[in-house]
C-alpha cells in the first residue's frame, strides 16, 4: 500500500489516495484520505475500506513513511496479527505493483474528471471498477474475475445476457481451481520475465562494510533557498557500516552519515558509488562534500579555520 502525492483539496477535506493492492489477485482499492493524515487516521481509512471487506492481511508492504514506521502503527499491525515489510530505503521497486496501480489510476482520473478537477474523489469508484475489471498482464484475467470466480457484470451484459451455465457447485469449484492455476502460472511467467529483464541491467553489488562510498545528492533534503542544481551530484565519501537486510551483498547499506544531517542512514546500492582515491592527491586539504543541513547548521570542523575565526 502507498499514498499518492497531494490532489486538489476536495470538499470533504481529502487530498490524497491510499492505494491498496492484493499481492495474489492484484485487486486494488483507491481509498480517499488526507495526504498529511496521522497514523491513526490512515489506520481508520484502511480498516473501513479494505479490512472491513477483505479481512486482516498477513503481510503489508509499504514505504518507510514515518507514519507507517511509528510505534502506533507497529503496535496496531501486531495486534492485527499481521507483519510489516517496509520497502528498501529509497527504492520503490519493492512495492512496484502499488506504484503501477497509482500510475494507472491517475491516467484513468485524467479522462474522467471535470476540467476544474474538483470531482476527482467521486470518480474513484469508477476508476476502481475499471482497473479491477480489466485484464491484468501478470494474471491473464481480471483481478475481479480472479477474486470472484466470474467477470464483472456491466450494463451491456444486462442487454445481451450471457449463456447461463450450470450452477453445479462442482463446476464452480473446478472453475475456481482452474483460475487459480492459470493466474499463478501467468504470474510466475511474468515475474521470471521481469527478473530476467532486471538482471540484464543489474551488475553485482560491489560494496562491502568499511568501503568509502559517495551518496547521491538527490537523497538529501535541503533548505528552502538552496538550489539542488548548483550542488555536487554526489556527497561524501563516507564509510559503509554494515549491510541492511538479510543478504550480505545488500541491496541496501547503512552509511556513517555525519550526525548533523537529518537523513535516514540506509541507502539502496543504486544510490551509491564506490570512492576511489587518486594516486597522487594534489588537494590533500580538501574536505568531504556535505549537503547543507535542514536548519543551515554546519559543524565547526567542517569549516576552514580562517573562516571560523572570521565568523567569530
Amino acid at each position: 500500500m502507498d499514498i499518492t502525492d497531494p490532489f486538489p483539496k476536495h470538499k470533504t477535506e481529502v487530498d490524497g489516495i491510499l492505494t491498496v493492492v492484493d499481492r495474489l489477485t492484484k485487486f486494488a482499492m483507491f481509498l480517499p484520505c488526507r495526504y498529511h493524515a496521522k497514523a491513526a487516521e490512515l489506520a481508520e481509512v484502511l480498516y473501513a475500506g479494505w479490512i472491513r471487506t477483505k479481512g486482516y492481511p498477513k503481510k503489508i508492504v509499504c514505504d518507510r513513511d514515518t507514519r507507517f514506521m511509528s510505534d502506533f502503527w507497529l503496535a496496531l499491525i501486531k495486534r492485527w496479527g499481521s507483519s510489516l515489510k517496509p520497502s528498501s530505503a529509497r527504492h520503490l521497486q519493492t512495492d512496484g505493483q502499488t506504484e503501477r496501480a497509482h500510475q494507472t489510476a491517475q491516467v484513468l482520473l485524467r479522462t474522467l474528471i471535470r476540467p476544474d478537477q474538483k470531482d476527482w474523489a467521486e470518480r474513484l469508484p469508477d476508476v476502481e471498477l475499471a482497473y479491477n475489471s480489466s485484464i491484468h498482464l501478470a494474471l491473464g484475467i481480471s483481478p475481479f474475475e480472479f477474486e470472484h470466480g466470474s467477470p464483472v457484470t456491466l450494463p451491456l451484459d444486462m442487454i445481451t445476457p450471457r449463456t447461463v451455465e450450470s450452477d453445479d457447485h462442482l463446476l464452480f469449484l473446478r472453475r475456481m481451481q482452474e483460475l487459480l492455476v492459470k493466474a499463478r502460472d501467468q504470474m510466475a511467467k511474468t515475474q521470471q520475465r521481469m527478473r530476467q529483464q532486471a538482471n540484464r541491467q543489474r551488475l553485482p553489488c560491489p560494496f562491502h562494510a568499511g568501503d568509502l562510498v559517495w551518496v547521491s545528492a538527490a537523497e538529501f533534503s535541503l533548505e528552502q533557498d538552496v538550489s539542488r542544481k548548483l550542488l555536487p551530484k554526489w556527497m561524501g565519501p563516507w564509510p559503509i557500516i554494515e549491510p541492511a537486510g538479510d543478504a550480505p551483498e545488500g541491496p541496501s547499506f547503512t552509511i556513517q552519515v555525519p550526525s548533523h544531517l537529518p537523513v535516514y542512514p540506509v541507502f539502496h546500492c543504486s544510490k551509491l558509488a564506490l570512492y576511489t582515491p587518486a594516486d597522487h592527491d594534489d588537494f590533500s586539504g580538501r574536505r568531504t562534500q556535505d549537503p547543507p543541513s535542514m536548519d543551515g547548521f554546519q559543524e565547526r570542523h567542517h569549516l576552514p579555520a580562517t573562516l571560523w575565526q572570521q565568523a567569530n
